[in-house]
């Protein structure tokens, strides 16, 4: 079903009923799926490579069902999956979200939207080729040797995963912040004013999206979190 962009007919045309909405929702949906399911085909050639460099900082690590190997391999190929294919995803998001925009709020999101890829594969990248090595070392540095780690690939695959999602999410906030100022729902002064709320909802944050108790891990994802927000502050 083609999608109407006209933002003027959007509004005074009565006979949009839900059902259209939801119709095209299942759409998009349906699309965004079989995008996902394109770029974990690509990406399962090197997803043992892939899946490989990952467990690198934790190494060697085990499996204790016949399956996991195979399970922990095609997880990794639905992430690799899914980073290759954030932009065609996105894009389908913004499709289905642009009816309800007005013509500069459509225009400001197509603007932002390459921005947004950008800090998301900055951030997971954070997570995965800084932050994780960190955390394992400092994690596993608690051990003895009569306490050894017995790492399992799955469990460990999942902390990864869930960190770099943390991350990439976190990083999003110089793009809500520049999309909130070019609408004028907030200003630079209004901001800063409010810049220990701020701080305080990132300390809330990262102690909620980062997958373990760890203060490293929280701690690593805070402080980028900050950065951005202030020099975010400086480019409004």
């Amino acid at each position: 079903m083609p999608v109407d962009l006209d933002w003027k007919r959007a509004i005074d045309d009565p006979r949009q009923p839900l059902i259209e909405h939801l119709t095209e929702l299942r759409q998009r949906l349906i699309v965004s799926l079989v995008i996902l399911a394109l770029g974990t085909s690509a990406a399962w050639s090197w997803s043992g490579v892939f899946l490989d460099w990952l467990v690198k900082p934790a190494a060697p690590l085990y499996f204790s069902a016949p399956t996991d190997a195979f399970y922990t391999r095609l997880k990794a190929a639905v992430f690799g999956g899914f980073l290759l294919t954030l932009p065609l995803l996105l894009h389908q998001a913004w499709l289905f979200v642009a009816r309800a925009l007005p013509p500069d709020g459509r225009r400001l999101t197509a603007r932002l939207l390459p921005a947004s890829y950008v800090l998301f594969l900055s951030g997971a990248a954070l997570a995965v080729c800084v932050v994780v090595p960190a955390a394992m070392k400092f994690l596993l540095a608690f051990g003895s040797d009569e306490i050894r780690p017995w790492l399992g690939l799955s469990s460990y695959l999942e902390f990864v995963t869930s960190l770099a999602l943390a991350f990439g999410a976190a990083f999003q906030l110089p793009v809500v912040l520049v999309g909130l100022n070019r609408l004028g729902m907030v200003s630079r002064a209004g901001l800063a004013e409010k810049r220990r709320y701020v701080y305080l909802g990132a300390v809330c944050a990262a102690a909620l999206m980062t997958p373990g108790p760890d203060v490293i891990s929280q701690l690593a994802l805070f402080l980028p979190t900050v950065l951005l927000f202030e020099l975010t502050l400086l480019a409004l």
